[in-house]
This record gives structure tokens, C-alpha cells and sequence, in this order.
């Protein structure tokens, strides 16, 4: 989502009034920075989305994609449920204040201490991925006395004639249960004394289209009455990606004295989410009918760009044809360094683009990059660098590789700002090691 970006008299990037360059000498950098109100306006828009087409609906904010605990808070405040996909997700969404009717429990791999953790405080929903955690959540749920609702992840990852990702043994095809052993896993559902297997699942929702057919087969011909329907995430806003195709083609760009242009081409349209309810509701309908809750489980689209990261250039150089930028963050804080992220020199705000850079991070390896090939303006050593759209899978994901991690601050909408997560001392680093 484009930025509407405001300045100081003395040129400075803010955000609700916010000199963000300031809040870099109180702070450090690397900095995060919480748009309180980008963050809550887009979980709200999200949620009256899907109300206007339907009636019972559960949004949960993927804990995984940034578990601060402000912005769980938040969230919670805001009526959200929470996905959760491991004991930490746990932890940090009770932590957090959600109650356990309020949880969704997915992933892959859930430990027996984590799944006995969950069932006792009754979550919700488990949705299982395999017969063995079938069997398990059974076994767990006997020991406690209780009765657990699961639902059943279907994959639709359909295999291709011919498929790059074969060479990596077709590595999505560990989510969920093919199409054929879904019907199987609802054939031996009585099986399960202690289960009652009321929901069906997909992730992303892009696959819906084969998914909710599929969905309603299941419903009419096992003669099931589905509770939960559940179309997982993968809400996007345009947020434009390059590959290793873009790449290349302006390499030969550049051998032909061409400008690199990785900026040229438009990120692809994106319907809306109001359209993208519209249609997903009325396909439900079509399908399966609209006696069901639909859960859906957004993080990117309601933190990825509420979220922006401040950098300083600490390093100007140049080399092998390419003007350098090494900043004091890099892919140990934004690991998806292939998204064309806007990039605003903050103590110059409205400088105007005028030379080809590669902004890296500090770490000891070749693809610690920020971005590649960035038309910026001038950049010299001490610039402070705020890279946009770093909500999703940053500060969740981030290592303590060289660095330690860095500081978060909230900025509110009447410009308000609290640290929301200190900066982390090298004693925090080796607390828990014993010499």
C-alpha cells in the first residue's frame, strides 16, 4: 500500500506527527516503528469486509507473522480471535489476554506437551495435518476427559506435469491431507471418541476454488454437518515481488547500457478485500451453503504494512560497478530482501530519486540485502533509511546473527510513542548458557 508521506520544515520523515529522525537518537537503529492505527484500521476493514457478506465469522490475527505483545494486545481489544501455530504462539497469545475459545490451533507439528497444553485449556479449534496427530490429539484428549474439536487441513497443491519445486520433493505437499485422504480421514472420524472433527481447512485461500467443491462432496456424500470452514491467509495488498527471472533480465539490461529499471514494472492488481469477501461468500454459498463459521486467518494484510523499519548507512562504498549502502540491518531483520519495499531517505524526505544503489545489511554473507538496485536519492554515511511494508515475518523472525536484536516503538494516532519492546543487551544474548 502507497505511503502519504509527511515532513518537518527541516525535511524530516514523521508519522502522526512524529519526527522519525528523532526518535532515532533516543532509540537507536535499528528501529521498528508501529503504526498503531494503520494496523487497527486494517483489521477493522478486514472484519466489516466479510460482516457485510455474511453473518458468523471469525477473524484471527496469525500470532506468528509479528507476536509483539502490544500489537496481540491490540488486536485482542479489537475483537480478534488468534491463529496459533506453536507453543510460543501460545504462550504469546495467552500472554496476550485472548481466552482459549478465542484460538485456533494449525501447523504442521504440534509436540504432545504443546497439544495437552491446548486441550486442557480448550481451544477452540486444532486443525490436524496428518492420521498420526489424529491419533494423538485422540489419545491426549482421553487422558484429560474431554472432548476436542479438530479440523481437517486439505491440501490443494495440485502436482503439476511439470513443477520446479519437484526438485525440493514437491515440499508443500507436507500440509495437510490430499484430496483422497480427506475422505478417508472423515470415513474413520468415529473412530476418534474423544474428537469431534467439525471443520474443514485450506491455506492460502487461493485455493478455494477446487477446495469448497471439494468441501461440499465431503458434506453430502459422508452426509457430514461441517461447522468450521477455514480458508487460512494469504491476503494481499500488491506488495510487488522480484525473482530470479527480473533478475536477469535487467543484468542483460545493464550489459546493453540500459538503466536497471526493477521498478518499472507495476505490482499486480489486487482485487480489493470488500470484492475478495464478495466473492469468496458467494462462492461458499454456491458450494457448501451458508449455514457455516468461516475463519480466516490474516497476519501479512493487517501488519506487513502498518510496520516500517529504520536504518543507518553506515557505509558508503564502491565496487564492482554498483554504488554500496551497508546499513546496520539487514536480512537478520527483513528476511525477504526480493520485496521491492518503498525506501525514503528520512532526514531528506523529499529528495528526489537520482542513482542506482544496493542497500545490504552488515552480515558476513553475499545475499544480506535490503534491496538491490534502488533508484534513491544520494546517500551518504550517517542517512537515516526507512524501508516501508516490514510488518510481516521481520520482527518474529528476526536472529541474533552478529546483532542483537533491536528496539520497537507504537506510534498512536495522536502521536504518542512507547517502546514496545526494548533493545536486547549483549548480556540477554548469553543469559541462558552455562559455561
Amino acid at each position: 500500500m502507497e505511503h502519504k508521506l509527511e515532513t518537518t520544515e527541516n525535511d524530516h520523515l514523521t508519522l502522526h506527527g512524529v519526527d522519525l529522525v528523532d526518535i532515532c537518537d533516543k532509540f537507536g537503529t535499528p528501529l521498528f516503528v508501529f503504526d498503531e492505527k494503520r494496523f487497527v484500521d486494517n483489521y477493522r476493514r478486514f472484519r466489516d469486509a466479510f460482516e457485510k457478506q455474511h453473518s458468523k465469522n471469525i477473524i484471527c490475527y496469525s500470532i506468528k507473522t509479528n507476536y509483539n505483545l502490544a500489537i496481540c494486545k491490540k488486536m485482542r481489544e479489537e475483537g480478534s480471535y488468534a491463529e496459533v501455530a506453536s507453543g510460543l504462539d501460545l504462550y504469546v497469545a495467552r500472554r496476550a489476554g485472548f481466552s482459549p475459545d478465542h484460538l485456533i490451533f494449525d501447523g504442521v507439528y504440534k509436540p504432545e506437551e504443546t497439544l495437552r497444553e491446548a486441550v486442557k485449556e480448550g481451544v477452540r479449534l486444532i486443525n490436524a495435518e496428518s492420521f498420526s496427530e489424529l491419533a494423538l490429539i485422540n489419545k491426549v484428549a482421553g487422558e484429560l476427559g474431554k472432548k476436542q474439536s479438530v479440523g481437517i487441513r486439505v491440501s490443494t497443491f495440485a502436482k503439476k506435469r511439470f513443477n520446479p519445486e519437484d526438485l525440493y520433493c514437491n515440499p508443500l505437499c507436507r500440509f495437510g491431507f490430499s484430496y483422497e485422504d480427506t475422505f478417508e480421514v472423515f470415513r474413520k472420524a468415529s473412530e476418534f471418541k474423544n474428537l469431534e472433527i467439525n471443520g474443514i481447512m485450506t491455506h492460502p485461500y487461493w485455493g478455494i476454488h477446487s477446495f469448497l467443491p471439494f468441501a461440499g462432496r465431503i458434506q453430502k456424500e459422508l452426509g457430514l454437518n461441517i461447522e468450521y470452514i477455514n480458508f487460512g491467509g494469504g491476503f494481499e495488498k500488491g506488495s510487488r515481488k522480484i525473482g530470479l527471472n527480473h533478475l536477469f533480465k535487467d543484468m542483460i539490461r545493464m550489459k546493453l547500457g540500459l538503466e536497471s529499471n526493477l521498478d518499472a514494472s507495476e505490482a499486480k492488481p489486487v482485487r480489493s478485500i470488500e470484492e475478495m469477501a464478495r466473492r469468496i461468500v458467494v462462492e461458499v454459498g454456491e458450494t457448501v451453503g451458508k449455514d457455516h463459521s468461516l475463519i480466516f486467518e490474516p497476519g501479512r494484510y493487517l501488519i506487513h504494512d502498518a510496520v516500517l523499519l529504520l536504518l543507518k548507512a553506515g557505509i558508503v562504498k564502491n565496487a564492482g560497478g554498483f554504488k554500496w549502502i551497508i546499513a546496520d540491518g539487514g536480512t537478520n531483520l527483513n528476511s525477504d530482501w526480493l520485496e521491492r519495499r518503498e525506501i525514503v531517505v528520512a532526514n531528506r524526505a523529499s529528495a528526489a530519486p537520482e542513482e542506482i544503489v544496493n542497500i545490504v545489511g552488515p552480515l558476513l554473507f553475499a545475499r544480506d540485502f535490503v534491496t538491490i538496485k534502488k533508484k534513491l536519492p544520494k546517500i551518504v554515511e550517517g542517512d537515516i533509511l526507512a524501508a516501508f511494508n516490514s510488518g510481516a515475518y521481520t520482527l518474529s523472525n528476526s536472529t541474533q546473527f552478529l546483532i542483537p536484536r533491536p528496539s520497537a516503538v507504537l506510534i498512536s494516532e495522536d502521536g504518542r510513542v512507547r517502546e514496545v519492546r526494548q533493545r536486547e543487551p549483549y548480556d540477554y544474548i548469553l543469559q541462558m548458557d552455562k559455561a
